[in-house]
């Protein structure tokens, strides 16, 4: 076996909450989430498999192991598959996942250099490329970070491990230096194309239906927009101008849907992009040439896709809704304009108010098309205007899920919002995990009270009444407090 890439259980969730070792974290989001919504989770890791088929394609014999997908309940599953797809040691591993994974990652990665000595160990994934100094200082069992996409850099690092060459000088890697510092290889990775690439291997699709979950189709890479709490764009900003978002031809795509039809009897597909659809002309009509192509050949699957808020409009949607779209995840975020600023989401600046979000959810929800909403509940100033402007927002979603009412902002290593916390002194924890707490006591309480609620088994109504009620009660206070800066002296 020349690779091993691999995606670890994620573990630490389900110790915080008591459950480490009881269930898997799939298990768990299946309980949670229910068969429904279950239905529409992208079970693969896309990534990986990717940098499978890349592999492959160069002739290289590579074992894609998921943790997470095999409902691995602890990392020493995870070990033992590895060490059974390569038992006398691989030229090089591959490690991919968020910053909430990172304990689990290192402590595999100590385990493959202990037991395989001179195998190159490798991490990639928008955590590892916003952050890949830090990671090559703090952790010895590192031999290199793939900045950006590996789909190109892997192999080359595989077949250089294979020949035990260096990795200097290999486009998209940082490695140490002479001196043991990260240094990113001079040579810029440029923007894959991709078409040219070979569609992602599918090993892990049949446990992933199995388990009741979607397959998963990329059609684009990347963002046009650069939200401060977001990875995705702020690591595609690397790629440059004509590289931070690309897009497949959508016949490629339907190509690959189809197959997937044919070959697997897919109930279900999610399209994974974080942006399908934008509000630029070419992007609507680009989704609606989508649509056209998935009537003309009659798959008939149902899929999901994420939008904006301001990415809706009847036209396209309607389009979709004929091809067979039935939900749709909205990034709402916020009702306050001034939050929402803050997140660099654009849209925020235009004055919209309530109304435009109610609207812009009136059209999905007329054409009978679900509607998952993201919203960020709580960050550490939270004050109790904005949080009223969110319950306008939750309401013009019409979706009715208690977890609207406890989404704390989750603060990505890296990222610009990460630095600005980082720099205002808002994070307790800073690093791999980053954690922060609530300036005033009132929001504190009220998330508090809104925890208790939900664990007690109150429905949407009774929460969003303790909701109401706490955030009324808030600003009610602070009006009854005089404003001792404006009082005369």
């Amino acid at each position: 076996m020349d690779a091993l890439i691999v995606n670890p259980p994620t573990l630490s969730d389900l110790e915080r909450i008591g459950l480490a070792g009881r269930m898997s974290y799939f298990e768990f989001e299946r309980q949670t989430a229910g068969a429904e919504g279950f239905l529409s989770f992208p079970g693969e890791h896309l990534g990986l498999l990717a940098l499978a088929s890349s592999c492959r394609a160069a002739g290289l014999a590579v074992a894609p192991i998921n943790g997470q997908v095999a409902n691995h309940r602890s990392l020493d599953e995870t070990w033992q598959a590895m060490v059974a797809a390569a038992p006398g040691g691989p030229a090089a591993v591959g490690f991919s996942g968020p910053c909430q994974v990172l304990a689990e990652n290192l402590t595999l990665a100590y385990r493959v250099r202990a037991r395989w000595p001179d195998t190159r160990i490798v991490m990639g994934h928008d955590f590892a490329t916003l952050n890949f100094e830090r990671l090559l200082q703090d952790y010895d069992c590192l031999d290199a970070v793939v900045v950006g996409e590996g789909e190109r850099a892997f192999p080359l690092i595989v077949e250089a491990a294979k020949a035990g060459r260096s990795l200097d000088g290999i486009a998209g890697v940082a490695a140490r230096n002479a001196n043991g510092r990260a240094q990113l290889a001079k040579a810029a990775a440029p923007p894959l194309d991709l078409d040219e690439l070979p569609w992602v291997a599918r090993d892990h699709l049949p446990l992933v239906l199995a388990a009741g979950m979607s397959a998963g189709v990329y059609s684009a890479r990347g963002c046009p927009y650069r939200c401060s709490f977001c990875t995705t764009g702020q690591a595609a900003a690397r790629l440059g101008k004509h590289g931070s978002h690309r897009l497949r031809a959508i016949d490629n795509v339907v190509d690959e849907i189809e197959r997937l039809v044919v070959d697997y009897a897919i109930p279900h597909l999610t399209i994974v992009d974080d942006l399908f659809v934008t509000s630029h002309p070419e992007s609507r009509e680009r989704a609606t040439m989508f649509a056209e192509r998935l009537r003309q050949r009659s798959l008939n699957v149902p899929f999901m896709i994420d939008a904006r808020v301001d990415s809706i409009d009847a036209a396209t949607f309607s389009a979709l809704r004929q091809a067979g779209l039935h939900r749709v995840f909205v990034g709402v975020e916020t009702g306050s304009d001034a939050q929402l600023a803050f997140y660099h989401k654009r849209y925020g600046r235009t004055g919209r108010d309530n109304g435009f979000v109610r609207r812009q959810m009136r059209v999905l929800a007329d054409l009978g098309i679900e509607i998952v909403p993201g919203i960020i509940t709580y960050h550490p100033e939270t004050e109790p205007n904005e949080l009223a402007s969110t319950l306008g927002a939750i309401d013009a979603s019409g979706y009715r899920g208690t977890f609207q009412f406890m989404n704390r902002l989750f603060v990505h290593p890296g990222t610009s919002l990460w630095q600005d916390y980082r720099r205002r002194g808002l994070l307790i924890d800073e690093w791999p995990v980053p954690r922060w707490t609530f300036r005033t006591d009132r929001a504190a309480a009220l998330e508090r009270e809104i925890l208790e609620a939900a664990a007690a088994g109150l429905g949407f109504d009774a929460v969003r009444t303790i909701f109401e009620r706490g955030v009324h009660a808030w600003l009610a206070d602070q009006q009854a407090v005089p404003d001792l800066r404006a009082a005369p002296t």
